[in-house]
Formats: C-alpha cells, structure tokens, sequence
C-alpha cells in the first residue's frame, strides 16, 4: 500500500473524529471519555488497570480521576475484600453523560457509514477487525 493511499484512512479517521466533535458539546478530553468508557462497560478498576488502559502514568490517571471525581462522574469505591485497595466507579451522571456522548457519536458517524450498504458496512468492520487483531 501506498502512502497516498493510507493518507486516505487517515483522513477519513480525522473526519469522523471531527464530526464526533462538532456534535459534542461538552468540555471533555479523549482520556476523560476514555475513562468513563471503561468504568462503564468494564465496572470499578483500580487506578493501575485504568492508567495501563489508557496508556498514561499511574500520577495522569490520579489526576484525571481527581477531574472527574469533582465533576461527579465517577467515585472512589473502596474494595470490600481489601480495604486498602480503592477502585473507581462511574457514577449516575457519568453514566447519563456516556449515554449523551454515545448519541452524539451516533449521529456523527451515521454521516460517514450511512453512505454505506449493509454489505459494505459488514466487510469493513472485518477488515477494521483484523487490522486490530
């Protein structure tokens, strides 16, 4: 493949996350979302399996969960095994904010796969798949 031609992927990434943006209309940043994402879907983690997530230090994940512990979005939840160990936990309002974003995103991306045919859309989340694998 050329690098001409996966200039082209790269461009449509960059639009779709444009567009995602543009429907967006809160004040938060890609590891916040991130963060939020994970407690959603995955439940409490401790601070060391979130850091490792998203790919940032153990102090950026403390300071981002400290963030988003003072916006009400996520809380401290101490583990009932061991007392000692602090996991992290979306709360309500984090999980209604993920639900907003989760509709936001929807509707941008729907401007970009809409184009495509149930076929078409099918055989690109494979190849999209595979290139993750």
């Amino acid at each position: 493949m050329e690098n001409r031609d996966m200039m082209i992927f790269i461009e449509l990434i960059r639009q779709v996350n444009k567009s995602v943006r543009k429907e967006w209309h809160f004040n938060l940043s890609g590891p916040q979302l991130s963060l939020l994402r994970i407690l959603r879907y995955k439940g409490p983690q401790k601070m060391s399996e979130l850091a490792e997530e998203i790919g940032i230090s153990h102090s950026g994940a403390t300071a981002l969960a400290d963030r988003m512990i003072k916006g009400g979005y996520v809380a401290r939840d101490r583990s009932e095994k061991d007392r000692r160990v602090v996991n992290l936990a979306i709360t309500d309002k984090g999980e209604a904010l993920c639900e907003k974003f989760s509709k936001s995103r929807d509707v941008a991306v729907e401007r970009f796969f809409g184009k495509l045919d149930a076929e078409e859309t099918a055989e690109l989340l494979r190849m999209c798949k595979k290139m993750l694998e």
